[in-house]
């Protein structure tokens, strides 16, 4: 054996950013017999066609992955082929998934179709392979895979269509049952007395060995796979003789063979001139699956793996030990130093090594005076132990004071004692009513992480009262829970007597929450709605108890309105007016949607004109004035039933145009069979990305239209007058002259208007809102934008709509980062194109200081079942930061943005996507 083949060449599975390939060969054996009044097929049933043949079909091949039962990309097949003689396609096939994107259990479907009419398309049968083997490995080499005649591929994990059926081993016994057609294994486990009976997938007994199609062919590919891997004696004339013989047996084992049997081949990978094997691997994961030599499912217990390292403990013991008063005069050296302020530059919710832990308790006292160091130290404390808890506790009230928007971490599902959540609680009561307003969304989901016991009290008319009785009530249930933290009894000495005289009884969230709510009632109103929305949330049967937690919360919002004052109980008939006219709104909508035909306008506008006697019991016409739920601050009456439109959509929403109390018209749509919390979400965090950068004075004229979910199936969007560029170019119009129609008044000294044709502050809007929604986009991972979802206001504001897919996701393959198309960029001469890249990189800037805050929102959410949030879970907040390139310096920062924007401009994929997507609307 050369010295090279004793080496083994090998790379991680997640540092691969190439496609994977798949070879599609040929199909051998033979083909069940097809039914007799099958025209297309004569009584020969096998793949080999005669001339004489008058009518062909044209089978393919369709290839996909999926993992758990859910598909990971689009399928892919192979081009169509009318074959004369053997079915022999001989086609690589790319996917469209990486190797970094694949989970171990990916599992890759093979189904052979067929054409047999222009609408009919039969399938031939199908298989599947797993794309990793049981060691770990990506497969490797050609493969005979066993088809199953006439079925879809099961793409469970324990398939039913296994394409390579492994044989059982010398130690396993096999039973036949020839009657029922089963085969049962049984192993007898050295370390188990029990026998386990586990029944192989389902073989086809056309065959007449035990293991159909699998000895011969199996035992040769092994062969072969053992002398190419260089774990054979290299003899140059030998291996001429064998391989030429191995290939003629097989060629014989498949055309002999009983089974219909497809050849495929996996790509090779090379990297540097050498062939190497891809090994799963996903770094930074809990639940790394190791696969070491000599891997086998049998499981052996370990004795001591519950019991406590006793090395672990005595360095706790020690790192650890009660030296408070040495503790307060320590001093980091400027190496520790440095790796402190590394640490507090890690992002919300990283976890901190054990090293690390222990610097950060050692220097605790140090860091109390860094207001962005307390999330750190308490992700340090062993909440189990008595001892750790009383210093943390005493520190904490001698930490100097942090910011609101770095307390929301403290709400989050990592923290648990309720003295933590309740000092995050005090920093929340210094936020103002416009601020609680853009965090009241992640404040509602941050209730499902508190003590339900807490949630169910009820508010009583005096709020001291109450903050005393909940105080009792949770020494209480501190000293009588079975949870860790519970243990622990907080002594009366860890607030000192000067902070006792200032103060104040601490409270919980949801307390927190229904105060805030019976002081100002906009809150109340989006309180409500978002509490509301939840207790449907209820998909499995932990879902279920936390929706019930819900329904205790909202009912006990509507309680402390109703007995509060005549202020709140005001606030609560709205609320219930609301709802009622919500309910309305969806009994209109299900009569309007039933009717057939275009007729669905005239039946919605018939209905609001009939009144009191509107099927539904609702007088659209004239009711009494109440808030609106999109924006509670507008009162509306009635709606007009002239100027409703229903929008030509696949779910149909519907635009109301509503009379205010003041006599003003507010539009609205009102769409049912949507789940808006995504965009409601999306709309969200731009509202507060608005606020961040006008702050700082910069204002890029975006558009944070109101987006309100009040079920999970309905909700309210804020209609804003705009056209879609697509419409705008369709008219022939580019965009300059599409503004330039929509200019009211002129002034002869406006030097833009004579350069451009287009005024001053209409291109100023033009070229900001260009450049914020470009970066807002690209930092939300905003998906699915073509020209239909861009809209173009009359005072030259651009804004997008549609936020079905966010952190990445797109349903188009290879989708740009950015999206910059020539038509947006057709009106920005030289100067406006400078003008538009430094509003992108001052934004940029400023929204990067910030990102701890648009993480800490975003960690939140995670566990609120937001489609695009719940597939990658645990990466949310990952790609979320990586967007905002934390690693680099401002100005590398900078030339990173530049470099994205112009390869955005330049591109040619989204110009292509476009013209399909139109193309496929007119076919609609």
């Amino acid at each position: 054996m050369s010295a090279t083949s004793e080496k083994f060449h090998f790379v991680f599975s997640h540092e691969l950013e190439d496609r994977i390939q798949i070879k599609i060969g040929s199909l051998d054996g033979e083909r069940p017999q097809t039914p007799i009044n099958d025209l297309f097929f004569s009584e020969n049933s096998t793949f080999i066609r005669n001339l004489n043949d008058t009518k062909r079909s044209e089978p393919f091949v369709v290839c996909q992955i999926f993992s758990d039962g859910q598909s990971l990309c689009l399928p892919v097949q192979t081009s169509f082929k009318s074959f004369v003689d053997k079915w022999n396609w001989n086609e690589w096939l790319k996917l469209p998934l990486r190797y970094c994107d694949l989970p171990r259990h990916a599992l890759l479907t093979f189904s052979i179709q067929e054409i047999i009419s222009p609408t009919n398309i039969r399938i031939i049968g199908s298989t599947t392979i797993s794309l990793f083997a049981s060691d770990g490995t990506f497969r490797r080499g050609i493969y005979d895979l066993k088809l199953w005649p006439n079925v879809t591929p099961d793409v469970k994990f324990n398939t039913s269509t296994p394409g390579k059926i492994e044989p059982l081993s010398n130690e396993e016994q096999v039973l036949i049952n020839h009657t029922n057609k089963n085969v049962i294994t049984t192993s007898n486990l050295q370390n188990n007395s029990k026998q386990s009976t586990v029944k192989s997938p389902v073989i086809s007994w056309n065959d007449d060995s035990e293991y159909p199609m699998l000895d011969e062919l199996n035992r040769i590919a092994k062969l072969i796979k053992t002398q190419c891997d260089g774990h054979a004696i290299h003899q140059e004339w030998l291996e001429k003789l064998t391989l030429k013989e191995a290939n003629s047996r097989i060629e014989k084992e498949r055309s002999n063979s009983k089974s219909m049997l497809l050849l495929i081949e996996f790509a090779r990978t090379m990297i540097d001139d050498n062939e190497c094997v891809v090994l799963y691997f996903e770094p930074n994961c809990e639940d790394i699956i190791n696969y070491p030599i000599g891997y086998t499912d049998l499981a052996v217990f370990d004795p001591e793996l519950d019991l406590e390292n006793i090395v672990e403990s005595k360095h706790l013991k020690l790192a650890r030990s009660g030296r408070k008063a040495m503790d307060k005069d320590l001093k980091p050296t400027r190496e520790q130093r440095e790796k402190l302020m590394q640490i507090l530059a890690y992002p919300p919710g990283q976890f901190l090594s054990i090293e690390e832990q222990d610097l950060v308790w050692k220097y605790r006292f140090f860091l109390s005076q860094h207001k962005k160091a307390l999330a750190k130290f308490l992700q340090c404390v062993h909440w189990d132990k008595e001892e750790e808890v009383k210093q943390a506790l005493d520190l904490l009230q001698q930490w100097v004071t942090m910011d609101t928007e770095d307390a929301l971490e403290l709400l989050g599902p990592a923290y648990h004692h309720p003295k933590v959540r309740s000092y995050a609680v005090s920093r929340l009561r210094q936020a103002s009513d416009e601020d609680l307003l853009l965090y009241l969304l992640q404040l509602v989901q941050a209730l499902r992480y508190e003590r339900y016991d807490l949630i169910n009290a009820f508010v009583v008319d005096t709020a001291g009262e109450e903050q005393n009785r909940l105080m009792n009530c949770s020494e209480t249930s501190l000293n009588g829970s079975s949870e860790n933290y519970a243990n622990v009894v907080v002594p009366s000495d860890s607030i000192s007597s000067d902070q006792t005289k200032s103060y104040i009884p601490e409270i919980d969230l949801s307390t927190f929450l229904i105060q805030r709510a019976c002081e100002k009632p906009i809150i109340a109103n989006y309180l409500f709605w978002y509490a509301y929305v939840e207790c449907e949330n209820n998909s499995s049967f932990k879902d279920k108890a936390i929706s019930d937690m819900y329904q205790s919360f909202v009912e006990r919002l509507s309680v402390t309105l109703k007995t509060k004052n005549e202020q709140t109980q005001q606030v609560r008939i709205s609320i219930e007016a609301q709802k009622k006219f919500v309910d309305k709104l969806v009994e209109l909508t299900n009569i309007v949607k039933r009717v057939q035909g275009s007729a669905k306008e005239d039946k919605l506008r018939s209905l609001l004109l009939a009144g009191d006697d509107s099927p539904v019991k609702f007088n659209f016409l004239n009711f009494e004035p109440i808030p609106l739920p999109l924006d509670p601050e507008i009162k509306i009456r009635r709606i007009i039933p002239e100027k409703i439109r229903i929008f030509k959509s696949a779910k149909l929403p519907f635009l109301f145009v509503c009379e205010t109390t003041q006599g003003e018209e507010y539009p609205i749509i009102f769409k049912y069979g949507d789940d808006l919390r995504q965009d409601q979400l999306i709309l969200q965090i731009i509202t507060l990305m608005d606020r961040i950068l006008r702050k700082e004075n910069i204002d890029l004229k975006l558009t944070p239209y109101k987006v309100l979910s009040t079920s999970l199936k309905y909700g309210f969007v804020q209609f804003i007058d705009s056209q879609p560029l697509q419409k705008i170019l369709e008219r022939n119009y580019t965009i300059r002259q599409y503004l330039q129609t929509k200019i009211t008044v002129t002034n002869a000294e406006d030097t833009t208007l004579a350069e451009t044709g287009i005024p001053r502050e209409m291109m100023d809007a033009y070229v900001k809102s260009s450049a914020g929604y470009c970066l807002v986009t690209y930092l939300l991972g905003i998906g699915d934008r073509h020209l239909d979802n861009l809209l173009l206001r009359d005072t030259g504001q651009l804004f997008h709509i549609d936020f079905g897919f966010i952190m990445g996701r797109d349903p188009k393959p290879l989708p740009q980062a950015m999206r910059v198309s020539k038509d947006m960029m057709e009106m920005l001469d030289e100067k406006r194109l400078s003008d538009f890249l430094r509003h992108c990189f001052t934004a940029f800037i400023i929204l990067r200081k910030h990102a701890n805050v648009f993480a800490n929102l975003f960690s939140l959410m995670l566990d609120a079942n937001i489609p695009d949030i719940a597939l990658e879970r645990d990466k949310t907040v990952k790609k979320l930061l990586d967007k905002f390139r934390l690693d680099l310096d401002e100005e590398k920062a900078t030339s990173y943005l530049k470099d994205l924007i112009y390869s955005s401009i330049g591109a040619l994929l989204p110009q292509v996507y476009d013209y399909f997507h139109n193309w496929s609307l007119a076919f609609r």
